[in-house]
């Protein structure tokens, strides 16, 4: 019988565990939304409307995807520990996020620099012309599998943590996620754990494929593609009237390509 920090794990607590987690996800998307209406940022972003809705619409969906891509996942994975974590119990939660943060740099670095990956889902993120929690996320489906779901499963595999560990690592790497695009000024030494969002606006500036890429600003030091936060106004998401396309972006189709060359037809 498996054991965590409230007591012994039968049926029953597991379905109040997974309850709770479900419950901590929910919640702290709405905390992190009232924290920034209370005291935004003052950054100099476009007004959108209904954009709240959109995140949260956005928020629902993506969050389908974590919950039931891994009850599809799991069972199709084959053994392939390296470590075996899982005497560790949940506090193997941290080693396994570090893994997990680290592939998804990997991830995320191969889907800007190929076109195809780009096209495939992550332009989706990148076209929100605002960056708060609405934007947070704001996930074609195949950017769900890769970075939301797959790096994680793969990191859970190879260290073999327990399924509480997964998940607490899952609702850390969450509060990561959300705090990078957090609307709100930020402490400077907050950076030692998870990205600002002053650092992560250099990431999602338009036009600009590099930088910032990781929830865990050691990697991005570690291997070159680390920018310091920068005083200025910095444009971010598409060109006007490209970050609006969803239903052509969820098609896969590149809309900044088919605006440039329908531009140059015109001329």
């Amino acid at each position: 019988m498996d054991s965590w920090a409230f007591g012994p794990v039968g049926e029953e607590v597991r379905m109040d565990f997974d309850a709770v987690m479900l419950l901590a996800i929910v919640a702290s998307f709405f905390l992190f939304m009232g924290i920034e209406a209370v005291a935004p940022s003052g950054r100099s972003m476009p007004v959108i409307r209904h954009w709240r809705w959109v995140g949260m619409a956005a928020f629902a969906l993506s969050l389908a995807g974590f919950v039931g891509i891994p009850l599809l996942v799991v069972p199709l994975l084959p053994p392939m520990a390296v470590v075996n974590l899982s005497g560790w119990g949940s506090v193997a939660f941290l080693p396994l996020w570090l893994l997990t943060t680290l592939i998804n740099y990997g991830f995320h670095r191969f889907m800007h620099y190929f076109d195809w990956a780009w096209r495939a889902g992550h332009q989706f993120h990148h076209s929100a012309a605002r960056l708060d929690i609405a934007s947070a996320m704001m996930f074609h489906p195949v950017d769900t599998l890769m970075q939301g779901v797959l790096g994680g499963l793969l990191a859970a595999g190879l260290l073999h943590a327990t399924p509480h560990a997964a998940a607490w690592a899952g609702l850390f790497g969450f509060w990561a996620s959300l705090y990078q695009h957090l609307d709100v000024r930020t402490p400077a030494w907050t950076a030692l754990l998870w990205q600002r969002p002053e650092a992560h606006m250099l990431h999602h500036e338009r036009d600009v494929h590099a930088r910032n890429y990781s929830d865990f600003p050691a990697w991005d030091r570690l291997f070159g593609t680390y920018a310091a936060p920068e005083e200025r106004t910095i444009p971010l998401g598409f060109a006007p009237g490209r970050g609006r396309r969803w239903v052509a972006m969820l098609a896969m189709r590149d809309v900044n390509r088919e605006a440039d060359e329908k531009a140059r037809i015109s001329l």
